[in-house]
């Protein structure tokens, strides 16, 4: 069996793209790095990394290799963590991914406070309107609000509301309301996916109605389907938390009542580890902490 020493040492390289790099984080001189790398090449009789003097890469072979020892890497460096350094700072790479309006409103000003409380640590920050695999991205920490949990993640429900159906006051002056879902067809509406076709479902006094809405537009970012309602492009469902102020200023107009257009649960979701690392706990427990300074909270000054 290849020494563990020297998957740990191989797996440093190929993160950090460096021998100067590794060496440095690893704490031992770069040609003992060095060494390590060439002694598990010659223990697997493939070679994992391509060297020049200007670039390092892995082999497709080290991509393998990579892929499959990378985990188990992370999951000694964690388990060495929580029985021998309760006391430490967080320290290392956190990736944490939201929705883009998410990340801008209330994760971004998170992520600077963790940063400057936790020098150690550097965050990787993805921000898109799109679901997110942890597992498959690599991720410490993501906030979830489109599509199932996964059961394998811990997920932590952040805030819970409810989403309107809307246009603009200028829109309904010149196309009037819609009386029943089913009314839609006639309607421009704006719609938030890859394509212009969607499902929207209401609900009232126990009724679901399931629409298939063909959009005039579509766009796979909530702030522009936001945008563009105000606009006067068509009908749209948003998330109340956004459409509030619009609403009770009179930009917007709520189309549809009483049907509902359901409601959207915000979670932080996390691989379920027996030792979470500091890195990721502290990183969870600062969002909850910072959480009643979440502008994006559903309920407030919101109409009726």
């Amino acid at each position: 069996m290849n020494d563990l020493n020297d998957i740990m040492v191989f797996a440093r390289v190929a993160r950090e793209r460096s021998f100067t790099r590794a060496a440095e984080a690893l704490g031992m001189p770069k040609s003992t790095v060095s060494e390590r790398v060439a002694r598990l090449e010659a223990q697997l009789g493939v070679r994992l990394l391509e060297r020049t003097t200007r670039s390092l890469r892995l082999t497709v072979s080290g991509e393998a290799y990579f892929a499959r020892v990378a985990r188990i890497v992370q999951e000694l460096e964690e388990a060495e963590a929580a029985v021998t350094a309760a006391h430490k700072l967080p320290r290392g790479v956190l990736r944490v991914a939201s929705p883009l309006l998410f990340a801008q409103v209330f994760l971004a000003d998170v992520v600077s406070e963790y940063l400057m409380k936790f020098p150690e640590v550097h965050v990787e920050l993805v921000a898109a309107d799109r679901s997110f695999d942890i597992l498959e991205e690599k991720l410490d920490v993501a906030i979830h609000v489109l599509g199932a949990l996964d059961a394998q993640l811990v997920a932590r429900k952040l805030a819970i509301g409810d989403r309107y159906c809307v246009a603009s006051a200028e829109y309904v002056a010149q196309h009037g309301l819609p009386g029943a879902p089913a009314e839609l067809a006639a309607h421009a509406c704006v719609v938030m996916g890859p394509t212009r076709s969607i499902t929207w479902t209401f609900e009232s006094e126990g009724q679901t109605r399931a629409v298939a809405v063909v959009g005039r537009y579509s766009v796979t970012s909530i702030e522009l389907v936001h945008r563009a309602t105000l606009a006067g492009h068509g009908i749209a469902i948003l998330p109340a938390f956004m459409c509030g102020r619009d609403l009770t200023a009179g930009r917007l107009v709520r189309v549809l009542q009483p049907w509902s257009a359901g409601d959207i649960a915000i979670h932080l979701v996390y691989p379920s580890h027996r030792h979470l690392p500091a890195r990721v706990r502290s990183f969870v427990d600062l969002v909850l902490e910072r959480l009643p300074t979440f502008p994006l909270r559903v309920g407030s000054e919101l109409p009726p």
